[in-house]
């Protein structure tokens, strides 16, 4: 017999793992926070590679996001090493993930939408960038997304 998915009240159904396995997408690392040129060009390289993304969480701490899928997720959305898996697998908690918690924040996918976001937000750290480490199309870029 099939359960039968109920409303929550105040918000959304929960989402299980099995029905959408999002966090076996992708591989998201802790980097640091855009606050000196050093770790704003770090942040560019990352965005100037194809399948990468940057999210910055509300609470402040900052990601570089790798999207690949687990070589063992099934065509199912199970695991295919689900006994073996790794610690990290083990200790994740699909009532605090993305889908069914999500925190906010905000996701850079190209280096236009960073540069305007340190553009609106730190644009002393921008106007040192734009000396010597931000290709010109890529600082036009940044400045028609704003204007836009």
């Amino acid at each position: 017999m099939k359960p039968i998915p109920l409303p929550v009240l105040g918000g959304r159904p929960h989402v299980p793992c099995t029905q959408c396995a999002k966090c076996c997408t992708y591989v998201a690392v802790g980097i640091n926070a855009p606050t000196r040129p050093r770790y704003a060009t770090d942040i560019l390289w990352y965005l100037y590679h194809d399948g990468v993304s940057v999210h910055r969480e509300e609470d402040g701490q900052w990601s570089v996001v790798f999207e690949t899928r687990c070589s063992h997720l099934e065509r199912d959305l199970l695991c295919g090493v689900y006994e073996e898996r790794p610690h990290i697998c083990r200790s994740f908690d699909d009532t605090s993930c993305e889908v069914n918690a999500p925190t906010g924040g905000q996701s850079f996918t190209s280096p236009a939408e960073f540069l305007a976001y340190l553009r609106a937000e730190q644009p002393r750290l921008l106007r040192s960038l734009e000396r010597g480490f931000v290709p010109g199309e890529a600082a036009a870029s940044g400045r028609r997304m704003r204007s836009a």
